[in-house]
């Protein structure tokens, strides 16, 4: 899979660039989705109807509990941790080697759904907590609001055997069937907010086809989970305005 690396500028220069490496090999394994049940009889179905790979158990079992035989009490939970600006930048390197790595494995004939299922739950937060997702290309369904919903959009309403959205949801993270070979992120600005942070800007995407390279705008969100780890809570993607 292709890989991406992460260049960490300084502190005073907001800007920050993604940028991706050569090596497939060093690519991150990526958790799974693992309490969105809606996405895991999507992903059942994907696999049974198109013979595809094995999906793996945990991107459809139940989030494992923080604590056996003991109850949480207000005064027992501790604050989650506060996100920080080297979590975000890590988020954004982890989201462009997925959109990369996603588009290889469709172009090599693998199991995209399954990589896109994976890459999903280390990067949004579904099973978690409320997720705000409004993609670039959704018309009819602009807000995705489920784990199955957000799958559609990203590995296409086909492949998930989503008659609701098919002719809308044509596969983002394969780019349609051309693929995708780079994601380049560029922050405007990041704003820390204890268990929260956002950030805004643009991200440049490479056809892994034809070498063209679309500019898109987003604002992104990420939220400290209950594992610690930061997930997507707020995704909002536009293409620039035109006259």
């Amino acid at each position: 899979m292709l890989s991406f690396t992460l260049l960490t500028p300084s502190l005073n220069a907001r800007p920050a660039v993604l940028t991706s490496a050569a090596s497939r090999a060093s690519a991150p394994h990526m958790m799974a989705w693992k309490s969105d049940t809606s996405i895991g009889s999507a992903l059942r179905s994907s696999r049974d109807t198109l013979g595809i790979g094995q999906v793996p158990s945990n991107l459809i079992g139940n989030v494992v509990p923080t604590s056996i035989g003991k109850e949480l009490t207000p005064a027992s939970v501790a604050a989650p941790a506060a996100v920080t600006e080297a979590e975000v930048l890590e988020c954004q390197a982890k989201w462009a080697n997925a959109i990369a790595s996603i588009s290889s494995v469709y172009l090599e004939e693998g199991d995209f759904v399954a990589a896109a299922g994976e890459a999903a739950g280390e990067l949004y937060g579904y099973g978690h907590h409320n997720v705000l997702f409004k993609p670039t290309k959704a018309t009819k369904h602009p807000f995705r609001a489920t784990g199955a919903e957000a799958m559609s959009y990203f590995v296409g309403a086909e492949a998930m055997k989503n008659d609701e959205f098919k002719g809308e949801d044509a596969g983002f993270a394969i780019n349609g069937g051309k693929g995708w070979s780079k994601v380049v992120f560029t922050n405007h600005q990041i704003d820390l907010n204890g268990e929260t942070a956002t950030a805004m800007g643009s991200y440049d995407f490479t056809c892994a086809t034809t070498g063209d390279v679309a500019t898109v705008e987003y604002t992104f969100g990420y939220k400290r989970c209950a594992d610690g780890k930061p997930r997507i809570y707020l995704h909002h993607s536009s293409v620039p305005y035109s006259a």
